[in-house]
């Protein structure tokens, strides 16, 4: 999951996560947010750690870019179908024994993919990782809501969700340099590595004695899945992600291929999109605030062009770089009007409707993404990736116009 994936932290705590039988605390328990936010940055990085690794996987497995595009994909699926799955089933599982059980399957997982002998294995040690992942989340926001005071609990999440916010603007570039430096199977190391430094600090520094409070009913969320606004926003959230992921799952062999790159020059560009995509997401909450339509047009417009200025212009050295950081800003500003918009045709708080999202979020990557090895198989040029993207955000803005004029029709406001 990308911190695409991680609803906005305004307002309070979720209902019924301080449980029954814990006193509120009255002391913000910075080294246990530590911790959790540094195992999610691990955990979440390993994403996006592979994607200017792809030509490192395809010559090194004897594999196809294409198929070695599949390893993000594959991951993407695992994380928004099994996520759910998983997390169901470990319901009643205590949030640190769940917390702790998760990262050292996910520990392993790396070890399993660093040692891989043949691109099939890798992909199985790929895609048991991408099943501790939206669970992970998950749990690490329960702990870090409940061991914080009443009127603090947003600052908490936000901790978690710094990790993943890092692990999205961050974990490609590291994953690439280390990479670069040392071999694609260093990443899954260092990934391993950075998971066993986490279950160390919440072994240590998170308190056995937390359950998961009282389970919420999703009988009576179910209903909201049906309306008629939320399947518009959850379906703009798929086809914009899908549409820019589908050029930046092979941004790498585009950069070095087409542009002319070196290795290196092409992984501090990738530094620079997650640099535009912090920017973004910082910017788009800010115009959120003031209009959630225009921002969504705004960015939509924004990428679309930016993607098909970057199919014309792709072998230029000045041009590209720019459009990197563009592409990287514009999708980070859909962020927060994304979110707003789901959880506001949801009614403002349904755990159903983020978990969706956050689906909506992973299976654009993974239809970007498959959808771009589907090209390249058949012979698409990569730059052509760029204006088939393009056109696919525009169907994203036609659909986002087309839905929130149909919601200000029906006296709901817009904006």
């Amino acid at each position: 999951m990308s911190a695409s994936s991680m609803p906005q932290t305004t307002g309070s705590a979720p209902n019924g996560v301080l449980g029954s039988g814990v006193a509120a605390p009255s002391a913000f328990p910075v080294a246990v947010l530590a911790a959790l936010s540094l195992s999610v940055f691990a955990l979440c990085s390993a994403e996006f750690a592979l994607i200017g690794l792809l030509l490192n996987v395809s010559d090194d497995l004897h594999v196809s870019v294409a198929s070695a595009g599949q390893l993000l994909s594959a991951y993407a699926i695992a994380v928004a179908i099994g996520g759910p799955i998983v997390t169901v089933a470990t319901a009643r599982v205590a949030p640190k024994l769940l917390a702790l059980v998760l990262l050292l399957v996910f520990a392993v997982a790396n070890v399993l993919g660093a040692l891989a002998p043949s691109f099939s294995l890798l992909m199985g040690a790929r895609t048991l990782g991408a099943l501790t992942h939206s669970t992970f989340a998950a749990v690490c926001i329960l702990i870090a809501v409940r061991l914080s005071p009443p009127a603090r609990q947003a600052s908490a999440i936000a901790w978690v969700a710094g990790g993943l916010g890092l692990a999205t603007v961050l974990g490609g570039p590291i994953g690439t340099a280390i990479g670069e430096q040392w071999g694609w199977r260093a990443t899954f190391w260092c990934v391993a590595g950075a998971a066993v430094v986490g279950i160390a600090a919440l072994a240590l520094l998170v308190p056995g004695n937390l359950d998961r409070g009282e389970a919420e009913s999703m009988r009576s969320e179910l209903g909201i899945l049906r309306r008629p606004q939320v399947l518009c926003a959850l379906a703009v959230t798929a086809v914009s992600q899908g549409g820019w992921f589908l050029l930046y799952s092979y941004i790498s062999p585009l950069l070095q291929n087409v542009t002319g790159f070196g290795a290196g020059i092409a992984t501090v560009l990738l530094f620079v999109f997650g640099f535009g995509g912090f920017v973004g997401n910082a910017l788009g909450g800010k115009l959120a605030d003031r209009t959630l339509r225009g921002t969504l047009a705004s960015m939509l417009v924004l990428l679309a062009v930016t993607l098909l200025v970057l199919s014309l212009t792709a072998e230029s050295k000045v041009v590209v770089p720019v459009a990197v950081f563009l592409i990287g800003l514009a999708s980070g500003a859909l962020v927060p009007p994304l979110q707003s918009w789901v959880l506001g045709a949801a009614g403002g708080g349904s755990a159903l409707a983020l978990a969706a999202n956050t689906s909506a979020f992973n299976l654009g990557n993974a239809l970007g993404s498959w959808s771009g090895s589907q090209f390249l198989d058949g012979g698409t040029d990569v730059t052509a990736l760029a204006w088939i993207g393009a056109i696919v955000v525009v169907v994203a803005l036609a659909g986002t116009l087309a839905a929130l004029a149909g919601r200000r029709k029906n006296g709901a406001p817009s904006d």
